[in-house]
């Protein structure tokens, strides 16, 4: 990513962020944290990914609900000329890493518990 695309998801997860926590009044947004975001290459559009620790649902229609707000927002004191389309997506990483850490587990005690049978057996 070069320095002025990552300035500009930089600048706009800290708007956003601090948006969502002092002027949106949607109990829904509560508990949500805004973790990156990822500008297209002319910065027509932004994905921004978030976590909640309310109901994922609840907040994906709250953040779509507000999305022209923010994007007001986004666009006051902003010397862009554009102001992106912001798609809002949850963020899974966590519960892929789970995942894949879950099916390496198993993959490890597969040929450890076969090796542990058969020296029992002789």
């Amino acid at each position: 990513m070069s320095h002025r695309k990552a300035r500009a998801a930089s600048d706009i997860r800290t708007k956003l962020a601090s948006v969502i926590a002092e002027r949106v009044r949607d109990p829904r947004l509560s508990g949500v944290s805004i973790l990156e975001v990822r500008p297209s290459p002319d910065f027509s559009y932004a994905r921004v990914f978030f976590r909640t620790l309310g109901d994922r649902a609840e907040a994906e229609a709250a953040l779509d609900h507000a999305k022209p707000f923010l994007r007001r927002c986004l666009a006051e004191g902003s010397r862009s000329r554009r102001v992106p389309e912001l798609d809002f997506r949850y963020d899974e990483s966590p519960e892929r890493a789970a995942h894949v850490e879950q099916i390496l587990e198993e993959l490890d005690l597969g040929p450890a518990d076969a090796d542990a049978e058969l020296e029992t057996s002789e």
